[in-house]
């Protein structure tokens, strides 16, 4: 299986996101495999000059991140190769733990924070982390139990935020071939998490009577481990990029209708949030008795309300949201999400056209997306601009490969004076280049980031010791108020100047990261239908 839509901007963000995360020789392995695709760890460590036990390492941690996959074959031969779309969904870590927050709460949000960072776990390791988390953050009688935890832990698994790791097992003594985990288990919580076992140790040696108990103290600590050990979690992305999916539709619902018509199609999508993957393109045709029972009760509305909603959702005027697949049991609907998605996408692609070529222009491409095809006169007609604007935008946005021309002739011989030039956008082409150029402009911004910190490194460096002596004098009870004032001239006024403008355009930097993330994941929801 080779990475499909893989660009060469694509790969190139990719070795920034592992170098920014992991380092050089992480780069030079995966730069390697994105070249190549599958190889061996022989193939791997001649290529790229780096020792056995280094690549081991830098192999270790990639597929502990599921950043690289392998396949083991019956001869006892491995191939690696990397998972490039795991990789950039690197820069999305902050949108999965703000959706893990909005439907799980606190301890939702850590338990997804922490397998982000560490890649995979246990969840006995997990829930105790969050909990000694928790008892750090929160008061004394607000802070919850590890049982709490771990029941968090079970409904994640349980809504198929997390997986089990689908690494090999190891064989036993007796048995000569090492088995895959059954798929019916990915999604199964495992027995004896949080409860702790000791590992029995035999010695043929005698000891002395004080020797042994004070060895067997060290051995109980050192063997001291959970009866779920060896079962390894990890966060299910494209269940968080479905969720992802499922607010950006609810979001235009808002925008094209009003706030209850988001209610109906977001309890539409929550009911059969579990059957359905990233590439389903609708739901489940539900009934509306059943959608009236699950709707929220504030605001409430009545049967008539909904149909009227439900009809309202399913007109194409208004986008198509919803379409009625049945008579039967009052009606049933389904969500269009392909078709949302596509009405998204085009939007987000207006709006980028609108900003680099002005409002006449995305004018003339939302025409031709609702048009399909138009004359250079029939576009100045219907936008209602000047032939003379017309034809510059259309040559523009044909020159930046955001309109395609389909030649009509009127005679076999194809002569320009005997044949029609018809303007078109071809969605699928313009989501694609646009996605490169989002991939290229998230790396941009990466290396302005990665530069500015460098440039400002000591000053930087500065402020952070100066602010923690003050974190910590702060919290005494001494009179420290003229060290704290001595403290604070340490920082001239120019570089007090320099600092604030810096920390400005790192928050600015950042956050256009962010949305460039989102509308990275925007795009690339369109590019799996097409």
């Amino acid at each position: 299986k080779h990475i499909l839509f893989m660009s060469k901007v694509q790969c190139t963000l990719a070795l920034q996101i592992i170098n920014d995360h992991f380092g050089d020789i992480s780069e030079q392995v995966v730069a390697y495999l994105l070249q190549n695709g599958q190889r061996s760890l022989k193939d791997i460590c001649d290529n790229v000059k780096i020792s056995k036990d280094e690549v081991k390492k830098v192999l270790v941690i990639l597929i502990q991140h599921n950043l690289v996959s392998f396949n083991k074959y019956k001869n006892k031969f491995t191939e690696y190769q990397t998972e490039l779309h795991n990789i950039i969904r690197r820069r999305s870590f902050q949108r999965y733990i703000y959706i893990a927050k909005l439907k799980h709460g606190d301890i939702g949000e850590l338990i997804i924070e922490k397998l982000l960072l560490n890649g995979c776990d246990t969840l006995s390791k997990v829930a105790k982390r969050v909990t000694e988390r928790l008892e750090v953050d929160d008061p004394e009688e607000q802070r919850p139990d590890q049982s709490v935890v771990i029941k968090k832990c079970s409904d994640l698994i349980s809504a198929h935020y997390l997986m089990r790791y689908k690494c090999l097992q190891y064989p036993k003594e007796g048995k000569k071939e090492a088995k895959d985990i059954n798929p019916n288990d990915i999604f199964l919580f495992p027995q004896g998490v949080g409860k702790k076992r000791k590992a029995q140790t035999k010695t043929d040696e005698p000891m002395s009577k004080k020797r042994k108990i004070d060895s067997e103290k060290d051995e109980a600590v050192e063997n001291e481990q959970y009866e779920d050990d060896g079962v390894y979690w990890y966060v299910n992305f494209e269940r968080l990029d479905q969720d992802f999916n499922d607010q950006l539709i609810t979001r235009a619902v808002v925008e094209r209708i009003d706030q209850s018509a988001s209610k109906i199609v977001a309890t539409l999508l929550k009911m059969t949030e579990l059957e359905r993957n990233i590439l389903s393109k609708n739901t489940r045709s539900i009934s509306i008795f059943d959608l009236i029972k699950k709707l929220p009760s504030t605001p409430r509305l009545d049967q008539q309300e909904v149909y009227q909603y439900l009809s309202l959702l399913s007109d194409e005027k208004t986008g198509g949201f919803v379409s009625k697949t049945d008579e039967a049991a009052g009606g049933m609907y389904s969500v269009n999400i392909q078709t949302s998605l596509e009405m998204i996408c085009e939007s987000v692609c207006s709006t980028i056209v609108m900003e680099r070529f002005g409002s006449k222009a995305c004018r003339v491409f939302r025409l031709l997306i609702q048009k399909r095809l138009l004359e250079q006169k029939q576009i100045g007609e219907l936008a209602m601009i000047p032939f003379k604007d017309v034809k510059e935008l259309l040559y523009k946005l044909f020159e930046e490969s955001f309109l395609t021309i389909q030649e009509v002739s009127k005679t076999k011989d194809y002569a320009p004076s005997r044949s029609f030039y018809l303007f078109g956008v071809d969605m699928p082409q313009v989501s694609r280049l646009l996605l490169n150029r989002s991939y290229q402009a998230m790396g941009n911004l990466m290396l302005r980031r990665k530069f500015e910190i460098e440039e400002n490194k000591r000053l930087l460096e500065k402020d952070e010791k100066i602010e923690g002596i003050l974190a910590a004098l702060s919290t005494s009870n001494e009179q420290t108020e003229q060290v704290i004032q001595e403290l604070e001239e340490l920082i001239t006024p120019t570089e007090k100047e320099q600092l604030a403008k810096l920390k400005l355009d790192l928050a600015r930097l950042e956050q256009g990261e962010i949305q460039l993330a989102e509308t990275i994941c925007v795009l690339q929801s369109y590019v799996r239908f097409h």
